[in-house]
């Protein structure tokens, strides 16, 4: 531990966590190492999504900067996972290697293979075959001893179109860092920490489509009712496209759950069943013995896909991270249009909107899906049915789409236009 350690290097694997508490894989915990993560890259990150900030090839670069002798400086030389390139998360990540080493030499091997048509193509071939879908960079830190200000940025794309060997002989005839031929281009970030495809600042000028932070700015498309697609977290069980098998599912993990609370002697041991998918909510209902119920009225249908539409047992009890969806679809009859977009950042997919009239799922679009309805619902304070209800009259249906925007328009395109 007390070793002058001046030179760092690795392949750390890359993994932010199991995809769910049945995997029994969730990543070893290091409380002093993510809690300097949360003191440097976190804290220097606006994103409210910090997650990835965690995965363990991150916290091999925090631990091995926090590693490299004091006095001495030194070298950390990484083959990782490059997302962190130009991940929307790790903008926190970028500043901090900026603000603590001297220079930076990064080599794109590229490799994403969680894309897919043209742009999977041209990423080309995955560096260690069927062992990674990621991108992979090779990167090269230093830390020289009295530098001030910001790192020197060199960075080198290997190209579009390559096959895992042909990669691979560029990278055994470049041999160095230092040959010229590896034609580095100098980096200048931005103030945002973007390192590639740095935005235009003329983007703060267009009109937000919504502003949840800012909740009284109505100078916005969308009224801050918009919402995530719905993360069920047990996909397996909410979605079938059969009505029949759906109920047999989610009544059957009820009734195995249920069954659970009474059992409160092994409640560890039911949790490593695989009858029920286990998040942290459902671990939490267990241990205060939360019993669940069926409802034949949660059978609704929702797009699980482009053009793949299931039945959906839409109930918050099974399902994980719903966001707002109660709101634009509080009931199988509601009546509702949606205009779906790319999650924020999105990298593995062209932009591609779609807009649907069932519930969407998160991940409609690969990188997750943001939802802007048309119409939100709020449920009346006192309900008293009558005969001549209609079926939504349980709730009042308001505008999603602001006035604001619509009066813009309306200078634009004419007085017809409406917010349909």
């Amino acid at each position: 531990q007390n070793a002058p350690i001046q030179v760092i290097i690795g392949n750390p694997p890359y993994s932010v966590g199991q995809r769910s508490a049945n995997d029994d894989a969730q990543n070893q915990s290091y409380p002093r190492l993510e809690q300097r993560i949360a003191d440097t890259y976190a804290a220097r990150s606006d994103k409210t999504n910090k997650n990835a900030l965690y995965d363990s090839y991150i916290k091999a670069f925090r631990w091995a900067s926090d590693r490299l002798d004091k006095q001495h400086g030194g070298i950390i030389a990484f083959v990782s996972n490059g997302y962190w390139l130009d991940g929307n998360a790790m903008d926190g990540f970028r500043k901090s290697l900026e603000a603590e080493f001297s220079a930076i030499y990064v080599f794109n091997l590229r490799g994403n293979q969680r894309t897919s048509g043209e742009t999977s193509r041209r990423e080309g071939g995955k560096i260690f075959g069927s062992g990674s879908r990621t991108p992979i960079a090779i990167t090269v830190l230093v830390r020289k001893p009295g530098h001030t200000g910001k790192a020197l940025i060199q960075y080198h794309d290997i190209g579009d179109y390559l096959s895992r060997e042909e990669k691979l002989t560029i990278i055994a005839e470049k041999r160095s860092i230092l040959n010229p031929a590896m034609n580095w281009t100098h980096i200048r970030p931005n103030a945002q920490g973007d390192w590639l495809n740095q935005r235009n600042d003329i983007f703060g000028s267009f009109i937000p489509l919504g502003d949840k932070d800012n909740k009284d700015n109505k100078q916005t498309f969308f009224v801050p009712y918009y919402s995530r697609g719905l993360e069920s977290q047990r996909d397996a069980w909410c979605y079938n496209f059969s009505m029949e098998k759906l109920k047999i599912n989610i009544q059957e993990t009820i009734l195995f759950y249920n069954k659970c609370i009474d059992d409160e002697n092994n409640i560890e041991e039911s949790i490593t069943r695989k009858k029920v998918s286990w998040t942290r909510a459902f671990k939490n209902d267990l241990k205060n013995k939360k019993v669940k119920k069926y409802s034949d009225s949660c059978i609704c249908y929702a797009l699980y896909r482009p053009f793949n539409k299931q039945y959906l047992y839409f109930n918050s009890e099974l399902n994980g991270v719903a966001g707002q969806m109660p709101k634009l679809f509080p009931s199988p009859e509601t009546k509702n249009l949606v205009i779906c977009l790319p999650g924020i950042g999105g990298r593995w997919v062209e932009f591609s909107p779609f807009m649907v009239n069932d519930i969407p799922d998160l991940h409609l679009h690969n990188d997750g899906t943001q939802c802007f309805p048309l119409y939100y619902y709020e449920k009346k304070s006192v309900y008293q049915p009558t005969l001549f209800d209609g079926d939504k009259s349980e709730y009042t249906r308001k505008d999603g789409i602001t006035n604001f925007i619509l009066e813009r328009c309306r200078a634009s395109y004419g007085p017809k236009v409406s917010k349909e």
